[in-house]
């Protein structure tokens, strides 16, 4: 059976094409699936998966339910009155979290965690100063008038537009610039890396400028507070999740620009800028509507849902562009009849769904699933399952590094 998009040969009962991607049958909700987890839609608000595309879906139920957990814990605490507890965990959750996630799918097994950490403090220390600066030792008297509690007519119009405006303008410069840094390396030129790369600058940066920000709190002589709850509990659910994924997802959609579709960076295109703009134009959007919203009755809970309707076209955002660089990027190099480092060399096992994948795949013709979300811990499985028992590479396939000893795992480099 041919594919109609890149003319490919696929066996009669592939219901996906093993090049492309393209769906072999003429249902209109198969052809919407998802590469990276094609149980789901394009269009799913779907966190896990966006963020996390190297989890299949058990890995991901596992991370859904310790982040649910966790929340619940740290909301708990806020309720107690805990607040330094609260924030500084709050702050963390999602950072750690997608640490720990980029090590236990081991995404780069020369050196996961020294290069993710590295961006993590880098972007840290970064952001530190970016707040101090704004917060405290340039725009403090400013800062205090716009925090301040009153009614609108007491809002400075310099101070919405330092920020609500330039302060967020600034931060998507200095979240993008160790994450760019990386995507140039030759290792890290893929989409899916610089999306990785651009989650953990944005949600490191979002708690360092957090514990800034509440340097009160953690200053404060009173390790419980009794008043307010009810509007901290709000104000820790928008750090913990909205602020945190808000910088993350918009961090991560300029920089997986940067790294473009296919092997190889793209660069300062205007694909890039377009996406960059797009990234600090919702970081400038969420922080106008949450300070407006709060000279509004129920102004913390509106500022909440606002933050809300951003993530979820975020979300959406990513998994629209992911879909469509894995796809251009297949069909591409189908057409060209291109070998790709990240294609199986040979048959081996899909471990979304355990069907086999053939040789020269870059989707499983099963469920449709893309190769190249596939983690290098799963690829250490598909490894032992498809070599011979002596352990040598099939004929044509890329022997290992002479200095490494290491090749393309599982059939995909």
């Amino acid at each position: 059976m041919s594919c109609s998009t890149c003319s490919s040969d696929n066996p009669d009962v592939a219901a996906f094409c093993h090049r492309c991607g393209t769906s072999q049958h003429a249902n209109a909700t198969t052809q919407r699936s998802y590469a990276v987890q094609s149980s789901e839609g394009v269009n799913q608000f779907a966190l896990i998966s966006t963020i996390m595309p190297h989890t299949n879906r058990e890995t991901a139920d596992n991370y859904r339910w310790a982040m649910i957990v966790s929340a619940v814990l740290i909301v708990g605490a806020t309720a107690l009155g805990l607040l330094p507890i609260a924030i500084a965990a709050a702050a963390f959750l999602i950072p750690i979290t997608y640490l720990v996630y980029i090590y236990d799918v081991n995404l780069w097994e020369d050196a996961p965690a020294p290069v993710v950490i590295g961006l993590f403090l880098v972007t840290g220390i970064l952001a530190a100063l970016v707040s101090l600066v704004f917060f405290q030792w340039a725009f403090d008297t400013e800062f205090a008038s716009f925090a301040a509690r009153g009614g609108i007519d007491g809002l400075s119009f310099k101070a919405l537009l330092l920020f609500s405006v330039l302060l967020p303008l600034i931060a998507e410069v200095v979240k993008n610039l160790p994450a760019v840094f990386l995507a140039r390396l030759p290792q890290f030129d893929d989409m899916i890396d610089g999306l990785t790369f651009g989650v953990a600058a944005g949600t490191a940066y979002a708690a360092f400028e957090t514990i800034v920000l509440y340097q009160a709190v953690f200053t404060s002589d009173q390790l419980r507070t009794e008043q307010g709850l009810a509007t901290w509990i709000v104000v820790v659910v928008n750090l913990m999740v909205v602020k945190s994924l808000i910088y993350g997802t918009a961090t991560g959609i300029a920089v997986a620009a940067f790294s473009g579709k296919g092997e190889g960076y793209d660069g300062f295109t205007a694909y890039y800028a377009k996406n960059f703009a797009l990234a600090a134009g919702v970081n400038v959007l969420y922080w106008v509507g949450v300070r407006l919203l709060s000279y509004l009755p129920f102004g913390q809970g509106l500022g909440l849902i606002w933050g809300f309707v951003i993530l979820a076209v975020l979300i959406i955002r990513i998994r629209v562009m992911m879909q469509a660089a894995l796809l251009e990027a297949a069909v591409e190099a189908a057409a060209k009849s291109d070998v790709s480092s990240r294609e199986t060399f040979v048959e081996t096992f899909c471990p979304e769904c355990e069907n086999m994948l053939l040789a020269g795949s870059h989707f499983c013709i099963v469920c449709g699933t893309s190769v190249r979300s596939t983690s290098r811990q799963t690829r250490k499985v598909m490894t032992t399952q498809a070599l011979p028992a002596d352990g040598s590479p099939p004929y044509g396939a890329p022997a290992p590094d002479a200095d490494t000893g290491s090749g393309p795992a599982g059939g995909v480099a």
